[in-house]
């Protein structure tokens, strides 16, 4: 199945992933680390960086993140 949440897309990708790390913390406007902890699936962004997040990815917001 095609559906990937944030965390795992990001795990998905192949390493440095600094470039879209970066890009994510401009847009979303919080640091580099944030967005990591993000990434690990430890912390979930609000519903504003979700949506940024899926546009910098050019992915669906509900598929990356699920309302579990």
């Amino acid at each position: 199945e095609g559906n990937m949440v944030f965390h795992e897309y990001m795990r998905s990708l192949p390493t440095p992933h600094n470039k879209i790390i970066n890009e994510i913390a401009q847009q979303c406007k919080v640091t580099n680390i944030t967005v990591y902890r993000w990434a690990r699936g430890q912390v979930k962004p609000n519903a504003l960086c979700r949506s940024l997040i899926a546009k910098v990815l050019n992915m669906d917001e509900g598929e990356l993140f699920p309302a579990n």
